[in-house]
C-alpha cells in the first residue's frame, strides 16, 4: 500500500523565485537579463507614448536604476510575503498560499504581494528615478505609474512547478 506524502514546507511558491537566486546563483543568469529586457521594453514604450524627445538619452540615464529598483521592489515584496507565509500557519485555516488559484484567500494573498510590489515600484520611480529629471510632473507620474502597472511581478500568480 502506497502512502502519499506531501512535503508542503519544501514547495515554494513561484513568487519566491527571487530567493532561488540566493540559493542557486546560476538562476540569476536567467532572471536578471529577463527583468532587464522587460524593463527596457516597457520603458521605451512609455517614452514613445509620452512622445519624449531623445528617447535614447533618457533610456541611458534611467535603465539601470529602473532595473535595479524594480528588482528590489519585487524582492522586498516577495520577501515580506514569503516571510509572512512562514510565520502565519495558513494551513490551520485551510489556506494554501503556495497555490494562488486554490481558494479565494490564496488568490488575495498573492494579489496583495503583487500590489505591494507595484506600489514599491511606483514609489521608487517617483522618489529615486524621476525626481531630479527635467520632465513635467505629470510625465513623471505617468512614467512611474506605467512602470508600476506594466512591470509588477505577475509571475507570482503562477503556481509552483
Amino acid at each position: 500500500m502506497r502512502r502519499d506524502i506531501k512535503l508542503y514546507n519544501l514547495i515554494f511558491p513561484m513568487w519566491s523565485i527571487y530567493f532561488f537566486g540566493l540559493l542557486f546563483p546560476a538562476f540569476l543568469l536567467i532572471l536578471l537579463p529577463a527583468n532587464f529586457a522587460i524593463d527596457s521594453i516597457v520603458l521605451l514604450i512609455l517614452f514613445a507614448w509620452l512622445k519624449l524627445p531623445d528617447k535614447k538619452g533618457w533610456y541611458k540615464k534611467t535603465i539601470l536604476k529602473t532595473w535595479g529598483f524594480g528588482f528590489l521592489a519585487d524582492f522586498v515584496s516577495s520577501g515580506i510575503f514569503l516571510g509572512l507565509s512562514e510565520v502565519v500557519d495558513f494551513w490551520e485555516y485551510g489556506i494554501n498560499v503556495y497555490l494562488p488559484y486554490s481558494n479565494m484567500e490564496a488568490f488575495l494573498f498573492t494579489t496583495a504581494a503583487v500590489v505591494l510590489a507595484g506600489i514599491l515600484i511606483y514609489l521608487f520611480h517617483r522618489k529615486f528615478i524621476w525626481k531630479k529629471m527635467e520632465l513635467e510632473e505629470g510625465q513623471k507620474k505617468k512614467l512611474a505609474l506605467g512602470m508600476a502597472i506594466l512591470t509588477a511581478p505577475y509571475l507570482m500568480y503562477l503556481p509552483p512547478m
